[in-house]
């Protein structure tokens, strides 16, 4: 496994207390946080993820990002401070 990455499972019980949650409280940094972590399920080799749970997070990324936007007042990811419009 990969130094950088998360163990497979720890990253899926992340994943799922995340959902939990948002479904809880609807937070878009919440939604943005779910999202990153399901792009992490892409860098995982197959011998240590399922090919189908890696397609399953790669379809869901898309859709958790299309609902940050959806929710958020601020559609741009968390960053460097943006300078401020005057």
């Amino acid at each position: 496994m990969s130094a950088h990455l998360p163990d497979p499972s720890a990253l899926l019980a992340s994943l799922l207390n995340l959902m939990t949650r948002f479904s809880c409280l609807g937070c878009p940094q919440q939604a943005l946080l779910i999202q990153r972590e399901l792009a992490l399920l892409q860098h995982y080799p197959d011998e240590q993820l399922a090919p189908l749970i890696k397609q399953v997070g790669q379809r869901l990324e898309s859709e958790w990002g299309l609902l940050h936007l959806a929710i958020t007042d601020d559609p741009l990811p968390a960053g460097p401070p943006r300078a401020a419009l005057h």
